[in-house]
């Protein structure tokens, strides 16, 4: 297999060269960091100036030095041919001072450096100054006419000094110096100027046209007519302008329309929002408040499903109200019922129940899903429900008497703790949000089995809560499809509210109502009402059936 040689560059010619591009690139650089388009356009013009003007001049003075040369040596030649005949009579007569006097009239001339007279065997004869170090030299042979023939009989040298012309040299420079750097300035002057107001001008109003565009927005062309490269590129800066200033109005345009349909989306989307809030806040007040949270934040599915959880079940209802509902009109029993309800569901909702349904005047109340803190908690949170709701019905006893009820009305209330079928229930198309199962059952058997204002409870319950509740047992049940009793207990109250019993006491009745708070009154208001009581005493003492008011003071007296 044949190999192809290829040529390696040694180190440091590979060194020497990227050392030379990086200085070019450097320079380059240097050259385009000038921020000033006069600068840059000097930059570029100054050594192309310089360089000309020296060209012109040196060659200018080149030629000017060539001539004043040559007229140097058309002088020696002149004055070696003069002289040399001047000699020739001296020198035949070997007049050596005469010869002397002629080369001194020689060297008067300041172009002269030296000259010298030699005899026909070149010993010199004369000689004044030197021509050592000349660069214009003439020699010449002497001929003296003794006869037909000349006869040479000796020879002059002469040469001349270009002092002088150094002299002139100089001169002539310094004034070509002085005028080339006149013409320089004039020429950058010049430059400058016609820089100023071919680029300049137009580059300067581009600029601010830009400055202004950019600051405020302002579309502004610029007035430049010129035919020129900078004219071109100014028309094209104006249309590219007038361009820039359609497409943002156009732009304007869009970005308006866009808000105007986002505004009118989110005015509809708003609107739907609303109605979809009102309509949600409609629909939960047909579901509990757990159950529509639930749904809503996605913890749970609307499907059916179920699940077996261990809860504790409460049933109510009114006691006597069938009665009750027969005397009165449908809107006040409407309104009564409403009450009611209302009260009660606020006393569940407070302690953390999930309110199954409404069965006329009864409710049905679960605690433990689909939010729980445990069993015992649960269970305790129910009968303290329980406890909250009765007390709360004998604090309503002027409402039931503003509705015609003579009579006080009393809930029965049965609770159970155990596992029941809690979820959703129902088909496809409709389904609740309910609990099924003996647990329920045995609840709804215990406030069947209570007696009005009674809290009845199974053993279950009573197990949760026994060390924060007072209970008396009951006695047991028999409970539909369970093959044992159950055993049931009387809430009397917690022990926290028993602590606090006999410092409040209330009783109403349809004429005779009793409202004592001592721990709100002072001791001058504790005075007035034992006289009150006094009074009332000798006032039914007085009646006309004192054994009948005497036998109910003395049971009032006793369930205080």
């Amino acid at each position: 297999m044949t190999r192809l040689w290829r040529p390696v560059m040694p180190v440091n010619m590979r060194r020497d060269l990227e050392e030379m591009t990086r200085d070019r690139e450097s320079r380059i650089y240097a050259f385009l960091r000038l921020r000033s388009l006069r600068a840059k356009f000097l930059a570029l013009i100054m050594p192309l100036l310089v360089l000309s003007t020296a060209v012109v001049f040196g060659i200018s003075e080149y030629t000017e030095r060539s001539d004043a040369a040559d007229d140097l040596v058309d002088k020696l030649n002149k004055l070696v041919e003069i002289q040399s005949a001047v000699l020739s009579e001296p020198l035949w007569n070997i007049a050596e001072q005469q010869i002397e006097l002629i080369l001194a009239a020689v060297s008067i001339d300041p172009d002269v450096q030296g000259a010298r007279v030699f005899d026909e065997t070149g010993e010199i004869v004369a000689a004044v100054g030197s021509l050592e170090g000349s660069d214009f030299i003439a020699a010449r042979d002497i001929s003296y006419a003794s006869g037909r023939e000349p006869q040479i009989i000796g020879r002059l040298e002469v040469a001349l000094t270009d002092a002088r012309l150094r002299s002139e040299t100089g001169a002539r420079l310094l004034m070509l110096a002085g005028l080339a750097g006149l013409l320089l300035v004039s020429i950058i002057v010049i430059v400058l100027i016609g820089n100023r107001r071919t680029i300049g001008i137009p580059m300067h109003l581009l600029l601010d046209s830009i400055n202004r565009s950019r600051d405020s927005g302002e579309r502004i062309a610029v007035d430049w007519g010129s035919k020129d490269e900078i004219g071109e590129v100014v028309a094209a800066f104006n249309e590219m302008q007038i361009r820039q200033q359609a497409y943002e109005a156009q732009l304007e345009r869009a970005h308006n329309e866009l808000e105007a349909r986002v505004e009118d989306r989110t005015s509809e989307l708003r609107e739907k929002s609303n109605a979809l809030s009102q309509l949600s806040a409609q629909l939960a007040k047909y579901l509990p408040p757990q159950v529509y949270d639930s749904i809503f934040k996605g913890g749970q599915e609307v499907k059916v499903a179920s699940s077996r959880k261990k809860l504790t079940v409460f049933f109510s209802d009114i006691a006597g109200f069938t009665e009750t509902a027969d005397r009165l009109e449908s809107e006040e029993l409407t309104g009564l019922i409403n009450r009611y309800l209302t009260e009660m569901s606020n006393i569940a909702m407070a302690h953390g129940g999930t309110i199954d349904k409404y069965m006329g005047d009864g409710i049905m109340i679960f605690f433990g899903d689909p939010e729980t803190k445990d069993t015992k908690q649960d269970a305790l949170s129910c009968v303290k429900m329980a406890i909250d709701m009765r007390e709360r019905m004998r604090f309503l006893a002027d409402t039931w008497r503003s509705f015609g009820i003579e009579k006080p009305l009393k809930v029965r209330m049965g609770i159970h703790t155990g596992f029941c079928t809690v979820g959703n229930i129902g088909s496809e198309s409709r389904m609740d949000y309910t609990i099924i199962g003996s647990g329920a059952n045995t609840a709804s058997r215990l406030e069947s089995a209570a007696t009005p204002g009674e809290i009845l409870i199974s053993y279950e319950t009573f197990a949760q809560v026994k060390t924060e509740v007072l209970c008396e047992e009951h006695g047991t049940i028999e409970v539909k499809g369970l093959a044992y009793s159950v055993t049931t207990y009387v809430v009397v109250d917690t022990y926290e509210n028993l602590g606090r019993q006999h410092r409040k006491f209330k009783e109403i009745h349809p004429n005779f109502t009793l409202d004592l708070d001592l721990d709100a009154m002072t001791s001058d208001e504790k005075k007035d009402a034992s006289d009150m009581l006094q009074r009332g005493l000798s006032v039914l003492a007085d009646s006309r059936e004192p054994p009948l008011t005497h036998r109910s003071s003395q049971k009032k007296s006793k369930g205080r």
